[in-house]
């Protein structure tokens, strides 16, 4: 009875998986252009804003909820300074879209509150950043623990140098449809994917006792 508790209570919630995948799906869908671009102003301003924010309150939640099962296959500072970094970059995020949500519902704004809520954004789309290193230090993480396939934790790890080599990449090849692919592969696009790679894993492999999951991945 005991082994039995012991490998159950570390299965991830259903709500917390459906929150994480529903929000990297969502962060990657809006990042990849298909909805179109917008500015402030135009019609859809605010409806890719308010999907935005759910997008990245969704991940931030369904990390949340997948957390027990991170510690049972990670663990350490790695995995907390990783955690940390994730949730301020996706708070920050999250804030981005509500500040651009709600300067655009503040018609005829003094340009002097205008430009300073303009600054504002500026920290906050910096700190949206501090998703890519979160999620290579949890990848980290799930490497140093050695209980979850090498691929995943390789793929998180990825991260940070992907968008260090592919934001540049991207800006190098213009400002055409090649280098718009480029950049959101090396942004959101793998974060998505990462994110929705770990749902998968922690989905099939959460309730395992970390024994099982050392085997299961080697």
């Amino acid at each position: 009875m005991e082994r039995y508790q012991a490998t159950v209570l570390h299965r991830p919630r259903p709500i917390g998986l459906a929150a994480l995948v529903a929000g990297a799906v969502t962060v990657a869908i809006l990042g990849s252009g298909v909805m179109g671009t917008t500015s402030p102003g135009a019609a859809d301003f605010v409806t890719q804003n308010v999907i935005g924010l759910v997008g990245a309150v969704l991940l931030a939640l369904g990390i949340v909820g997948v957390r027990s099962t991170l510690v049972l296959f990670a663990g350490g500072r790695l995995l907390r300074w990783g955690l940390v970094l994730l949730w301020i970059g996706l708070g920050a995020l999250a804030a981005g879209h509500a500040v651009a949500i709600g300067t655009a519902g503040a018609s005829g704004m003094q340009n002097d509150l205008a430009g300073a809520v303009a600054f504002a954004g500026i920290p906050l789309t910096i700190g949206a950043h501090l998703i890519y290193p979160g999620t290579s230090l949890v990848g980290l993480a799930l490497l140093r623990g050695r209980r979850a396939p090498r691929a995943l934790g390789v793929l998180l790890v990825a991260s940070l140098p992907v968008v260090l080599v592919g934001v540049p990449a991207g800006l190098a090849l213009g400002m055409g449809a090649l280098g718009e692919i480029v950049a959101w592969i090396a942004t959101e696009g793998q974060i998505g994917v990462a994110w929705v790679a770990f749902g998968a894993f922690a989905a099939l492999r959460g309730r395992m006792r970390p024994e099982q999951a050392r085997v299961a991945a080697g």
